[in-house]
């Protein structure tokens, strides 16, 4: 019986498994670069008329960066 299980725990996942599994990793990918893109876009609505003129962005073209939903690109 434990070398049943044994041989069990060591096949290969199904592929539906597999295919679960990766399709939660590109989602936590995707939440990841959504929430890094919220955490940028905020940093640049922070900034001062000073700081944005030394990166060469206006302070229209900052806003709207930072208006834009986190989903957009």
């Amino acid at each position: 019986m434990n070398q049943l299980i044994l041989a069990h725990r060591s096949a290969p996942a199904p592929r539906s498994i597999r295919t679960a599994s990766a399709m939660l990793k590109g989602l936590k990918e995707q939440l990841a670069a959504w929430r890094l893109r919220q955490q940028g876009r905020a940093a640049l609505s922070s900034l001062s008329d000073a700081e944005l003129q030394d990166i060469g962005i206006s302070r229209a073209q900052a806003n709207f960066e930072s208006n834009k939903p986190f989903w957009q690109d």
